[in-house]
């Protein structure tokens, strides 16, 4: 969110000319110190997703066939920095579009459900707010890294649950990568401005965190019918 701040510059603090300005030197952590922070968040999230069975599959070791899967787990929502089964009594099943086998459900999520996970978000948004701009950065970094490593995995993925072609999955694979290493680069543009309007007036311009917000992204594209005969 940007806030405009516009002042004259009339104020003696501003146009003095025998004025002394003054400013604060911040100490940053260092990178190296940056890096071993956004590691240990990453290690503490990978020890929340490894027993959970629903998530089993590696990157080298996934579904990458159309068979029946003989033991069906239901989807779970993420909450708390870990996986949790849902207490719904709805829930959307899931098929394979190239057989219409049952893949998995997923839950229609409850109301407690929702305010939780707002309540969550809320709760860890102050300590995200002061994470520094590098600290999140390398998070990206990271997670950039783990599309490219499981790339085959997640199109194989598509594919099961979609029906698209393997190239096919691969492209949206390769599309949603391009919007991540875009994100890498977002502390260049988080960045404040000053801008001179006139000579007795600049307009201050602040990014300020927006806290929890919420993000319906719906899917459509035109799919032709497909008949068997």
């Amino acid at each position: 969110m940007r806030r405009a701040i516009t002042h004259a510059r009339a104020l003696p603090v501003i146009t003095a000319k025998t004025s002394q300005r003054s400013s604060t030197i911040l100490k940053m952590p260092s990178a190296a110190q940056t890096s071993k922070v956004a590691a240990r968040r990453l290690h503490a999230t990978a020890q929340h997703l490894r027993p959970v069975v629903a998530l089993a599959s590696t990157a080298e070791s996934y579904p990458s066939s159309h068979e029946k899967i003989q033991h069906i787990t239901d989807t779970p929502y993420f909450i708390n920095n870990q996986f949790v089964q849902s207490q719904t009594t709805q829930w959307i099943d899931l098929h394979d579009p190239a057989t219409n086998n049952l893949v998995t459900r997923v839950p229609q999520s409850t109301d407690a459900e929702l305010k939780a996970a707002v309540e969550s978000a809320k709760k860890a948004f102050p300590a995200w707010k002061a994470t520094s701009i590098i600290a999140r950065q390398q998070i990206m970094f990271r997670f950039v890294e783990l599309v490219r490593q499981n790339w085959d995995r997640l199109a194989a993925s598509i594919t099961l649950e979609q029906g698209k072609t393997i190239p096919d999955a691969k492209g949206d694979v390769l599309r949603g990568l391009q919007v991540a290493e875009m994100a890498t680069s977002a502390s260049k543009q988080m960045a404040g401005q000053i801008l001179e309007v006139a000579k007795d007036m600049e307009t201050k311009e602040i990014r300020e965190p927006l806290g929890v917000v919420a993000s319906i992204c719906p899917f459509s594209r035109s799919t032709p019918d497909f008949h068997r005969t």
